[in-house]
């Protein structure tokens, strides 16, 4: 009997965190490397400036995207594993079982001096 979770986008937020990070650290390695090099003031080259731009604009994105998902995926593992071992289950509170709903563990009083409620 598997449990299955809804989707909650996590794990889309997993995928774009880790395509996001994926191309912050190629757009900073192209800028290093490719298109000039970074010096003590910056790149030297246009094209290694745009470069540069890039990373740092995916790199804090895709840092908080993927922290984000794993925070998720973590609570959706924490809850599954707890949903397992404990269940609330919905218990009728009055006589007429379509009105009122609990979510108390309790049994609700159905029987009064050995006769059966109606």
């Amino acid at each position: 009997m598997g449990l299955t979770q809804p989707d909650d986008g996590t794990r889309q937020l997993l995928q774009t965190g880790i395509w996001t990070l994926a191309a912050g650290v190629l757009a900073a390695l192209l800028s290093e490397s490719v298109f000039g090099g970074i010096g003590p003031q910056g790149p030297h080259t246009s094209t290694g400036w745009i470069f540069l731009l890039i990373a740092m604009g995916c790199l804090p994105f895709g840092s908080m995207a993927f922290l984000l998902g794993g925070a998720k995926w973590l609570r959706n593992r924490r809850i599954a594993s707890q949903s397992r071992v404990t269940e609330l289950r919905l218990k009728p509170v009055s006589p007429d079982p379509k009105t009122l709903l609990s979510f108390s563990e309790q049994a609700t009083e159905q029987h009064s001096h050995g006769k059966e409620r109606q």
